[in-house]
């Protein structure tokens, strides 16, 4: 689109109404487009200005009196109206000349006229000007708008879009992705490339945070860089920007700007989607993980791509599960759909990732592409991005739970890690952690068969407790748990069970009842404190016969988690 819809102040007074006026200050300041025109005679009614108005008087408010002039012009300056046309006569037969400096000084246009005109017939005429501008910029834009979604549809959609939007606003667009090269339109040289690139990545990095709106940033004080993110899922795809030399941004360019940016992402998320589909290997590949089928390492070498000769990368197993709250949300996205966003988002941070949904539950395999020295503050920075990506596309009441197994050097090991990740993600709560490393004591009975060594341990140690709950309906074991937690603190243990102290000396009577005096000493705390754990391992496990066969790792859930399949 070009800037005919906007009527400037020197365009204003070539109309013929402004035959007999002339500009005797401000020059400088005629190319201001006009919103509006007003008749104000006093600085009282200046408040009502929203700024870029065209006024009009006679005088009759200040007259002859020096400060109640220069007070009238500086409120106009200082509430942005774009000029002053004054009719001389009875109450101001001539342009003072401190008037005039005023003008001048601030890029002011003054303007004059030298014979009676009708204020009513100027603001009708500029008015009727203005909306007829205004309508045709906005078939304009809805012309526009219908021509970006057909180039949408055409091959090489990205740079015809490009193109089209560089010639509807008629300077310099670029396309700046994080992770891919930065696309110029019209080309420019490659130094200039380089230097603009490197300032939108210097600029764009100091950001705490991308929404959806149009920023700008000074180049110098002539030139400046207007910008717009490419979001999709509440993901950050690319930048759309455009370089304003001498010009200022105005409602109908970046109308524009945003109709091309809700186009890119369209053409971006179409071409995630395809690449999605065409990922098939990658599903064989966690069919076999997921039911820890035996992989070579040269088979899984195979799928990845990676020669004979090639040395294998480092790679971290992630298991991401989730639930919702309430099931209301039908608008909500099927989770598989955010499969192409989170692949975008782990490749950014470094990754080579392979991606499976099943369910409500996500698995990823993340093969590094270059050594890390921080790998778990990226993993981090991962699971943020992906948890917010999820919330905003699902609903803020979603939970979500995050299992890392420990970092892989032979892949044909996955399927080991990834029983790793299961185990974080079954325990994540006890663990305060979602990685295996942090898991402490329960990394060890990860690797104990429950039948029979895990349940002899809890019967010997917890049987009379389990039994006296079981027999009179009380919390004894659930007790003893808190009270260890708190290191024997019984002020501490009685606020967290939420009863009174005398309730909490009466059930720890009944623990020394049934597991002896000697029951704090540290060498049998310590066995209690393991079968605690134990017990809450085997809760944990799925209760189906298969499940119970298994031996060496297992396949681990939380109940309200969905399975791995």
């Amino acid at each position: 689109m070009s800037n005919d819809w906007r009527l400037t102040v020197a365009e204003s007074i070539k109309r013929p109404l402004f035959e007999h006026a002339e500009v005797v200050a401000g020059s400088r300041g005629l190319a201001r487009p006009v919103r509006w025109v007003h008749v104000i005679e006093t600085t009282d009614s200046c408040q009502y200005l929203n700024g870029g108005e065209l006024i009009l008087s006679t005088g009759l408010g200040f007259g002859g009196e020096r400060e109640k002039r220069l007070a009238y012009l500086s409120e106009l300056i200082r509430r942005k109206a774009v000029g002053l046309c004054m009719e001389l006569g009875e109450y101001i037969p001539n342009i003072p000349m401190d008037m005039l400096e005023m003008a001048n000084h601030h890029d002011f246009p003054l303007i004059v006229f030298h014979r009676p005109v009708r204020f009513v017939d100027i603001t009708q005429d500029l008015h009727e000007h203005l909306i007829n501008r205004q309508m045709q910029a906005l078939r304009d834009l809805e012309a526009y708008s219908r021509s970006l979604q057909q180039l949408s549809l055409q091959y090489q959609g990205i740079p015809r879009v490009l193109q089209h939007f560089q010639n509807a606003v008629q300077t310099q667009v670029f396309l700046y992705t994080p992770d891919g090269a930065t696309q110029y339109v019209p080309p420019l040289p490659q130094s200039v490339q380089t230097e603009l690139t490197e300032l939108m990545r210097s600029h764009l990095s100091q950001l705490e945070s991308t929404n959806g709106t149009v920023n700008s940033f000074q180049l110098t004080d002539t030139k400046q860089i207007v910008y717009q993110p490419v979001m999709a899922m509440g993901h950050l795809l690319a930048y759309l920007g455009i370089v304003l030399y001498e010009r200022q941004s105005d409602e109908y360019l970046l109308l524009t700007l945003d109709s091309t940016v809700s186009t890119l992402a369209q053409i971006m998320m179409r071409k995630m989607f395809v690449e999605e589909q065409a990922l098939a290997t990658e599903n064989r590949l966690f069919d076999d993980l997921i039911a820890n089928r035996p992989i070579s390492e040269e088979w899984m070498r195979s799928h990845l791509g990676l020669s004979a000769t090639e040395r294998t990368p480092a790679y971290l197993t992630m298991l991401m599960s989730f639930q919702r709250v309430s099931n209301d949300r039908s608008d909500s996205l099927p989770p598989h759909d955010l499969t192409a966003v989170f692949r975008s988002v782990l490749s950014r941070l470094g990754w080579r990732p392979f991606i499976r949904c099943t369910g409500s539950r996500f698995t990823f395999l993340l093969v590094e592409r270059q050594p890390k020295k921080d790998s778990r503050r990226l993993l981090e920075k991962a699971m943020k991005d992906l948890e917010r990506i999820t919330r905003q596309m699902m609903g803020a009441d979603v939970q979500i739970w995050f299992g890392i197994g420990r970092v892989g050097r032979r892949l044909a090991e996955a399927g080991q890690h990834l029983a790793e990740a299961q185990q974080a993600l079954a325990f994540q709560h006890e663990a305060q952690s979602p990685f295996f490393s942090d898991l402490g004591l329960f990394r060890l009975l990860f690797h104990i068969p429950p039948e029979p060594v895990l349940q002899n341990f809890i019967d010997d140690y917890l049987g009379p407790l389990l039994a006296h709950d079981r027999e009179y309906g009380s919390s004894l074991v659930s007790t003893l748990r808190v009270y260890l937690d708190a290191h024997l603190s019984k002020q501490e243990a009685a606020e967290k069970l939420y009863i009174h102290r005398q309730t909490l000396y009466h059930r720890l009577e009944k623990i020394t009842e049934c597991l002896g005096e000697d029951f704090t000493l540290p060498h049998r705390r310590l066995c209690y404190e393991i079968a605690l754990r134990a017990l809450d391992w085997l809760e944990k496990e799925p209760s189906t016969p298969e499940s119970n066969k298994k031996s060496g790792p297992r396949s681990l859930a939380r109940p309200d988690s969905g399975t791995v399949e």
